[in-house]
């Protein structure tokens, strides 16, 4: 493995010569087109509109040497629609990198962009789109890089595997069904935590108190998804496996916003890279692969003919993807247990409390499965600013993992189960985790053995060249899932100024998790040290999960130029805003890009978003209408009855502070249903209005406002509040005498069934449109 390492080396010192002008490639040249273009699919029994790359999904394996030149032309059929395509975890120039008006120019509807840049490096990486949400349409696909010399015939065979999943719905509806907080996905995935489940379960203490801190409920996952792939398929055979086979398994996770569990069912896997980099090998039972992440495994199939099962399981339980190999009687592997919400809601509940946390900013567990690594094991660690001497003083504290007796000679052992992610934010670090059972996530058999992070060793040593300077950077990772806006420092990237480095310093990230989901963050164009318990083993990565509460630190050396992505690679939490742009100071410029161009880079967190609601009742319309951004609204409510009443309330609300749950509004308020005294007469009430609204526990809003006449308003209000898995209570009531009851019942993904009574409008019942 060390005759690996050194190897490499001298190609990561024609990296860092690639900008000027001197580099030279010393393999063939690999050439291939690529056509994305729109494709009528079936994957589920219904014909949906998907994207694909030379009529498939997901687009054609890339197969290269090291030492290769890559010439890539990518043809855009697209019908009046951008496109792009990035190399995710390649080295290559800036230009290359595939970011639309960041680094490379988009490529236009009928037009070709040729990519062209050298392979300096092996391993298993993939390629996708990164414009708006077409990568969930299904422009994806593998990279193979083979190193220099590579005998097919004298090696192992291998197969890649590429996880994904697949919605039926148009992404952009997905994205705006999360900005409006819809829970359709969630009563499909079952995971509603109603008050009345509460109740039945012996849990309602820990549902109010989950509400009291405004907290939603508990999820692993934001989105339903109708499949999941492997290779595009729910279900594979791969029947040139035959038995005794040693085979390796490129894993990769392509999807748009699942983990996936993956086990096999005929033998222990063995772990020898991440993320395209050779790490120690180590056997395990199961892992637990972030969103573009990337692990080869290599296992070998039993003697006695039968076909055993490698299974993708989605993080929430929702669905899995399953390839046998070999012919035979099938040999599945275990099914992995539902989720426990509500124990994972008590078990949030009492880590909020000891950890002293701002709940508001939480939302989804998914603390299934320890840290998972990468390795080191083909780099030059001189060019990367590395030196091989033993010292730990680099390494944080807090990435000790508070010590964790992490033994991997004695996994079996430990108190704590070990496919929970335990925070390494010492605020944990007196907890009796032998006591969580954390809503059954700890998956499976515990005798079995899932990966870790710290279990991933680099071969060589991967300290950083203390001679040279350190730049310290602290993000912490923030959001609301309230109104699905996600960010670092509570600003998205619109909202955010760009990450200055300078070229030849060393830089260490220090990342802080203050939301309660998980998080993989990529950055684009390096590889950086995972700081982990094996100190100066630390594996290399260019993607990382994040636990919920955790804080963990990376750090590089800092040897490219221009700007760089780094964000957060669940597709939706990008496009909300977690994204920032890692800039190399007094770098040269773009010659693709116009002055201006990367000012459109801040166009997807800033996309507004239009729906509203109609209840067709019996003795009224009532419903509302908005335009919602990230950070205001404006909308109107109305209610219109049969005998010519009407009510109208227009505004434009701002929310204001890192929480959101304080916003100013300006308005109006025009009705026939409320008169005033005016001259002596009787008119329609028709009057300007200033307020301000404040999330109260419980989700009670309340609000307070004074018209142009000087009359003030104080209000009370409740929605959707699960009774059960598809009845919703809303309530409201007012200092003016109104007040309002309203069940809703789900019958469909946008329609209920309801029944009111209103201090107006008295009973009635209908049907609810969501739109």
């Amino acid at each position: 493995m060390l005759l690996t390492v050194v190897t490499y080396m001298p190609l990561l010192a024609q990296h860092n010569n690639m900008h000027d002008g001197k580099h030279k490639a010393l393999g063939k040249r690999v050439e291939y087109d690529l056509y994305i273009d729109h494709l009528m699919v079936n994957f589920t029994g219904k014909e949906k509109m998907g994207m694909a790359i030379n009529g498939g999904i997901p687009g054609p394996v890339l197969h290269f040497n090291e030492g290769d030149t890559a010439i890539i032309r990518v043809h855009n059929k697209l019908k009046n629609e951008e496109t792009s395509i990035h190399w995710h975890g390649l080295l290559l120039p800036n230009e290359e990198d595939g970011v639309p008006y960041l680094t490379t120019a988009p490529i236009k509807a009928d037009q070709t962009h040729t990519f062209k840049f050298p392979l300096i490096q092996t391993g298993t990486y993939w390629y996708h789109s990164h414009t708006m949400l077409q990568e969930q349409s299904g422009i994806y696909g593998s990279i193979v890089i083979h190193p220099r010399g590579w005998n097919e015939s004298a090696s192992v065979k291998e197969h890649v595997i590429m996880l994904s999943d697949w919605t039926d719905e148009n992404p952009h509806e997905v994205m705006r069904n999360l900005k409006r907080g819809i829970d359709y996905y969630a009563i499909k995935k079952n995971s509603v935590q109603s008050w009345g489940e509460a109740l039945a379960k012996g849990y309602l203490k820990d549902r109010a108190k989950t509400e009291w801190m405004r907290m939603p409920a508990m999820d692993v996952s934001d989105v339903y998804y109708n499949r999941f792939f492997i290779n595009g398929k729910s279900d594979h055979v791969f029947t040139d496996a035959k038995p005794g086979d040693s085979l390796r398994l490129r894993i990769i996770n392509g999807s748009a916003s699942s983990y996936q569990w993956v086990q096999y069912a005929g033998s222990k896997m063995k772990v020898v890279t991440a993320d395209g980099i050779a790490v120690h090998p180590i056997e395990v039972d199961r892992i637990l692969v972030a969103i573009a992440e990337t692990y080869d495994v290599e296992i070998k199939l039993p003697e006695d003919g039968m076909a055993y099962e490698f299974r993708a399981t989605a993080q929430d339980i929702s669905g899995y993807a399953s390839l046998y190999l070999g012919e035979g009687m099938k040999m599945k592997a275990p099914d992995l247990p539902k989720l426990d919400y509500f124990a994972l809601m008590r078990e949030m509940n009492n880590m909020g409390n000891m950890a002293g946390m701002d709940m508001s900013n939480m939302k989804g567990m998914k603390m299934e499965g320890e840290h998972k690594g990468r390795d080191t094991g083909d780099m030059k660690m001189e060019n990367m600013g590395m030196k091989n001497d033993s010292s730990m003083k680099d390494i944080p504290k807090d990435t000790s993992m508070m010590a964790m007796k992490m033994d991997t000679t004695s996994m079996k052992k430990m108190k704590m189960d070990s496919t929970m992610t335990m925070p390494r934010d010492t605020a944990m670090s007196n907890m009796d985790m032998s006591k969580m059972s954390m809503g059954n996530m700890n998956i499976g058999d515990q005798s079995e053995v899932t990966l870790t992070y710290n279990m991933l060793r680099s071969p060589a040593p991967t300290v950083l060249n203390d001679q040279l300077p350190m730049r310290e950077i602290k993000l912490s990772l923030t959001g609301n899932m309230i109104r699905y806006v996600w960010s670092f420092d509570n600003k998205t990237l619109s909202q955010s100024d760009k990450i200055v480095i300078h070229k030849g310093e060393n830089v260490r990230m220090t990342l802080v998790n203050n939301t309660m989901m998980r998080h993989p963050l990529h950055l684009h164009g390096h590889f950086f040290r995972f700081l982990n318990a094996q100190g100066e083993y630390s594996p290399m990565k260019h993607t990382f999960d994040i636990g919920p509460m955790e804080t963990v630190t990376i750090e590089f050396y800092a040897n490219e130029e221009k700007d760089w992505f780094f964000h957060c690679h669940i597709l939706y939490h990008m496009m909300a805003g977690m994204t920032r742009v890692v800039s190399y100071e007094n770098s040269p410029p773009n010659t693709q890009l116009a002055p201006n161009d990367q000012k459109k880079v801040f166009k997807e967190d800033r996309m507004l978003y239009f729906w509203g609601q109609t209840k067709i009742a019996s003795d009224a319309v009532f419903g509302f209408a908005n335009i919602v951004g990230n950070r205001g609204i404006l909308g109107t409510t109305y209610r219109v009855s049969y005998k010519n009443q009407y009510e109208f309330q227009p505004d434009y609300q701002r929310f204001l502070g890192k929480r959101q749950f304080l916003s100013v509004y300006a308005g109006a308020d025009i009705r026939n249903t409320f008169q005033v005294v005016e001259n002596g007469k009787l008119v329609d009430r028709r009057v300007g209005v200033l307020g301000v609204r404040y999330l109260l526990p419980m989700f009670v809003q309340s609000e307070l406002r004074v018209d142009h006449r000087g009359n003030v308003r104080f209000q009370l209000s409740r929605n959707d509040m699960p009774i059960t898995r598809r009845l919703r209570l809303s309530l409201v009531g007012n200092s003016d005498w109104e007040y309002n009851i309203d069940f809703d019942y789900n019958i469909a993904k946008r329609f209920y069934i309801h029944a009111s009574y209103d201090s107006d409008y008295k009973y009635g019942a209908g049907l609810t449109v969501l739109w």
